[in-house]
């Protein structure tokens, strides 16, 4: 989708130098602004859909919300990983209403798979202040391979 809005931004940028030479001059200023505008936008919605997975390495585990936050936990904390769907309220790290020893770092509040630490992880979540996590909830686009990986020996 980011490879097409960005062809459609440089088409409507030629098409845009084109039609600024046919319109009156009092005209121009403002579709000069419009345009712009448009063209911000498009590359605002572009920039939105970039990616920044999550990073499993054999020492830690990063997982990333894009501009809400990331999260780092020692992978040798992961003691199991369960696929799961549940909404948790929310977005980006977070607390998990009624269970003070999970979270949730996802981007939506829908979440689907649950991983389980032991030993705990001291976390420090902005708001509510240190605590040991024993669960995270996040969303992956496989919950099958993510479960493979993360369960896998690094």
């Amino acid at each position: 989708m980011r490879l097409v809005v960005i062809v459609l931004v440089v088409v409507e940028i030629v098409t845009a130098v084109l039609v600024s030479g046919m319109i009156p001059p009092e005209f121009k200023a403002v579709h000069a602004l419009f345009e712009t505008l448009l063209v911000l936008a498009a590359l605002g919605a572009a920039a939105a859909t970039a990616r920044h997975p999550h990073l499993i390495s054999s020492s830690q585990l990063i997982l990333r919300t894009g501009f809400l936050g990331e999260l780092a936990v020692p992978r040798d904390s992961v003691r199991s990983v369960s696929p799961v769907l549940q909404t948790i309220k929310g977005r980006g790290p977070r607390a998990v209403a009624g269970d003070p020893h999970a979270m949730a770092c996802s981007v939506a509040s829908t979440v689907n798979v649950r991983i389980e630490l032991d030993p705990p992880v001291n976390i420090d979540l902005a708001g509510t202040g240190k605590r040991a996590v024993r669960r995270i909830y996040l969303s992956t686009e496989s919950p099958d391979v993510a479960r493979g990986v993360l369960q896998s020996n690094g």
